[in-house]
Parts: structure tokens; sequence; C-alpha cells
């Protein structure tokens, strides 16, 4: 195990987010797994990072990073935007000197972020990584 994996979170006021974990175990037979997040902390304390159950439909491999020179930021791009721990799906909406101005459809707030808490949203499907498009 310890597969460094992205968690989907499903919880309201979390969609659209992904949290870095590692998997510590299979549960059983079904497909569950028990992971340990990097960023999250349990209650209890606020110091030991969360562990949690989590269906296999929750979980993706870390994507792969994409040069800014390989290809730059434009408007209208999907992106992840790292924020409260976690990334944060969003659509860039304007380039404002060095910085970003994002749109996250899933609370319609828009903020601008630098462009070193950006990188390009890919989604994992079929077993390889994808560009989502808009419309």
């Amino acid at each position: 195990m310890n597969d460094e994996v992205e968690v989907a979170s499903e919880e309201k006021g979390y969609l659209g987010s992904y949290y870095k974990a590692t998997i510590l175990y299979h549960v059983g037979t079904c497909s569950d797994y028990r992971v340990k997040y990097k960023t999250l902390v349990s209650d209890n304390d606020q110091t030991t990072p969360l562990e949690w159950f989590i269906r296999a439909s929750e979980l993706r491999p870390v994507p792969p990073e994409i040069p800014r020179e390989t290809k730059p930021m434009e408007t209208y791009d999907i992106v992840d935007v790292y924020d409260n721990e976690g990334w944060w799906i969003g659509v860039i909406t304007a380039k404002v000197e060095q910085e970003y101005r994002v749109y996250f459809p899933t609370t319609k707030q828009e903020i601008v972020y630098s462009a070193d808490k950006l990188r390009f949203h890919q989604e994992w499907s079929d077993g390889e990584w994808k560009f989502p498009l808009l419309g």
C-alpha cells in the first residue's frame, strides 16, 4: 500500500475539492480503503493526520505536473487552486498582472490567486489523464 493518491470529497461544502492522502490498507472484500490525509487533521487534537475510510470511486492517482513553460494558463482554462488544505476546481476568468482571477462554480465565488497556487485540472478516466473542456 502506501500509494500516494488524491481523495475527491463528496461532502456538502467540499464538492469540487481534492486532498492528498496515502492509502494505508484495503478494507475487506469491498472496494473501500483506509487513507491518511497529508493536510487534514483529526478533530480530536488538531495535529494528528486524519485517517478515514474512502470508497475506491473517491480515489485517483496524484496528477502529473504540467510545466507552465509547456502550456501557459489562459482565460477559461479549468484549473485546480490550492486553498484550505486542498485543491479546488475552478475556471480562470481573467489574468491581472501576475495573478489569476478564478471562479468556483460550487460556491459561485471569484477569488484572485498567484500562479503558484494553480495547476491545470485533469480528470482520471479509463486509466489515463484527460483535460476537461468547458461546455
